[in-house]
């Protein structure tokens, strides 16, 4: 009722703006994700879990599992999606639904900050994160890295309203920066270092109170993970990644010629996180750094502060022999404040003008895309289809001994692990990649005809070269179709 009655207060313009503010932010969270959304064989072990979880009733700190199985992640993404997962029955566009839930709520705590921070950027910043690059990226795909921006909002507009919030800010700050650990390891290079300096007006003024709550809410999510490596020896977070001598990716020589080309690779990945055009990319350096170095001369600490968590993970991102995109998530609420900081000196005032237009402008070439054209074939739609025709075909034929694979197209996991994981998830088991020879059924997921699926020189089809071409199903997208190869069944 209150939301309700301070709307009535706006003026006509401003309730405008919100309107359109509103149906913007809907449409490019919600548009088309079953045509976009990204799908994996990740996207499937991690819904086979959630159903498994959600169906007896279990409670487990273990989440999403690395498929090189040296890293295993918290369940807490798995929590904050299971119930939209189970609204649409476990299908793979529900998880998905819960992140541009999810999403909206990041873009709500940014525009709180914002209008904490700087009122007069409230129009410029609603637009950037309406569109805005990462923001649309992390909204649209069911992956635990994508909630580390929501966390770090929350636990940036829980420091900025501690006037209202009062003792507690400190210790919900403190708890989502320890959470953003939970969903991907590499959160603690930004939020490490960011908490230690904000903590350091308060212990030079002996206000001890703020650190110590902060302290304690960053530190009671890694206990969780103490707590189950010593409780299940010897452990799978702790234990596993860091104690095993196996740890992953970890750069085992690190030469001044490797180092630089690191950093140069860090570098590249860091940008494309921000703007996803290589000219754009360009402009943004230029215009970041040259405000940094301004911003250097006469606000230090307030720069170091709130640019380190973006140049301590490119800076730590060297002792990884690779550098993903979501190694950079953790930074971005970082970034996106410090730029809304209100400045006096004209010229840096220019240039966050221009760096956030370059943000808006680069997104909007970015945004078609992103709405329009899944990365990942084929397209959470034509999977879906694909694999009820399957398991509808499997059930009315009453067929036993039966497998699948995803042949002769673009998709890149032709040993269709996923569609695996997903039958799965209504109690059917198929054979295993390994056991085609075996199988009495193939279901073949393609975008070519049986004459050329019979040339296909795969495992799979060569086990399956002598059997009978039982009947081919139009998925009804494009040229997807399910081709079923068998013995012959009773109907």
């Amino acid at each position: 009722m209150k939301i309700f009655n301070y709307y009535i207060k706006l003026s006509n313009k401003t309730k405008i703006l919100l309107v359109l503010f509103t149906l913007v932010l809907l449409f490019t969270r919600f548009y088309n994700l079953n045509g976009t959304a990204r799908f994996t064989l990740d996207e499937a072990s991690d819904l086979l879990r959630m159903e498994s979880y959600w169906t007896n009733k279990k409670i487990s700190l273990i989440g999403p599992i690395s498929n090189d199985k040296t890293k295993v992640f918290s369940s807490i993404s798995y929590y904050m999606i299971m119930p939209f997962a189970a609204a649409f029955d476990f299908t793979p566009v529900g998880p998905v639904y819960g992140m541009a839930f999810w999403g909206i709520l990041t873009v709500i705590l940014l525009m709180l900050i914002t209008y904490k921070v700087n009122k007069k950027l409230l129009i410029t910043a609603g637009i950037l994160v309406a569109i805005w690059y990462p923001l649309v990226l992390t909204s649209r795909w069911a992956w635990n890295p994508n909630f580390v921006i929501f966390w770090a909002a929350l636990g940036i507009a829980s420091l900025k309203y501690k006037q209202k919030l009062g003792w507690i800010s400190y210790l919900i700050t403190g708890l989502s920066f320890g959470a953003m650990f939970h969903h991907h390891y590499v959160a603690i290079f930004t939020t490490a270092p960011f908490l230690l300096l904000i903590s350091l007006p308060y212990l030079m003024k002996k206000k001890f109170k703020p650190v110590l709550l902060m302290f304690l809410g960053y530190v009671l999510p890694y206990l969780l993970f103490v707590l189950f490596d010593l409780k299940n020896p010897p452990g799978l977070f702790f234990g596993q990644y860091l104690f095993s001598g196996n740890t992953p990716h970890v750069q085992k020589e690190l030469t001044l010629q490797i180092v630089a080309g690191n950093l140069f690779r860090n570098l590249k990945v860091y940008l494309a996180t921000f703007v996803d055009n290589s000219f754009m990319q360009v402009l943004f350096l230029i215009s970041l750094v040259s405000l940094i170095l301004r911003e250097l001369k006469t606000k230090t600490y307030q720069t170091i502060t709130w640019v380190l968590p973006s140049v301590f993970v490119i800076i730590a991102g060297v002792m990884l022999s690779d550098f993903q995109t979501r190694y950079v998530f953790s930074s971005v609420a970082f970034l996106f404040v410090w730029l809304l900081i209100p400045r006096k000196n004209n010229i840096n005032k220019i240039l966050v003008k221009v760096i956030l237009f370059i943000l808006i402008i680069g997104s909007l070439f970015s945004i078609k895309p992103q709405l329009t054209i899944a990365d990942t074939p084929p397209n959470m739609r034509v999977f879906t289809r694909a694999s009820n025709i399957i398991m509808d075909t499997i059930k009315a034929k009453n067929l036993k001994n039966y497998n699948v694979a995803a042949l002769s197209s673009h998709d890149p996991a032709p040993l269709a692990e996923k569609y695996r994981y997903y039958f799965s998830t209504h109690g059917m088991t198929a054979q295993a990649d390994s056991q085609y020879g075996i199988s009495e059924h193939l279901f073949v997921v393609t975008t070519a005809t049986n004459q050329e699926l019979r040339q296909d020189q795969s495992y799979a089809m060569i086990a399956f070269e002598d059997k009978e071409l039982k009947d081919i199903f139009p998925v009804g997208e494009g040229e997807w179709k399910v081709i079923w190869y068998g013995i012959d069944v009773q109907n």
